[in-house]
């Protein structure tokens, strides 16, 4: 066995133990991989609507149609309309990876499907709003759950 086998080893051995190490990192949970989010969104009630086009017109009734509605408030940073987010449960785990279709903020007036009709705001929310997530799921996400931007 010459000097340049022996090299050769030790680099699959290292790549070997990269691979491992980012596997685990993958299933650890999200505090354990050492991942922070600078934007998080705490789930209070979940639920899926399937609007009228009459209600919201046709396009967007499609577009909404069977979707997950996640109410809430957002904890830090802000979010937007189109934001890619991702879904942590209360072990820390990351169940799922999604897209925020639309954000309507909960005036606590109003209920949930005057503010849906009206479609009216910026289509976004930033700290210690209360906000309604459209996510592009139909479910997965429970009460208690961290909605965090990627």
């Amino acid at each position: 066995m010459g000097l340049f086998d022996f090299l050769g080893k030790g680099k699959e051995k290292a790549a070997a133990q990269a691979e491992e190490s980012a596997k685990t990192s993958q299933m650890a949970p999200v505090g354990a991989s050492g991942i922070q989010f600078g934007s998080q969104y705490g789930v209070s009630t979940t639920f899926v609507i399937a609007p009228k086009p009459l209600d919201v017109g046709v396009k967007r009734s499609k577009e909404l149609q069977n979707k997950l509605v996640a109410s809430g408030t957002v904890k830090g940073g802000e979010f937007r309309k189109g934001d890619l987010v991702v879904i942590v449960g209360r072990d820390g785990v990351v169940k799922a990876q999604t897209k925020l279709l639309d954000i309507i903020k909960d005036d606590n007036v109003n209920d949930f499907n005057t503010l849906l009709s009206a479609n009216m705001g910026k289509k976004e929310a930033g700290l210690g709003v209360d906000a309604y997530f459209f996510l592009d799921l139909s479910e997965g996400v429970d009460s208690g759950d961290l909605i965090a931007k990627v």
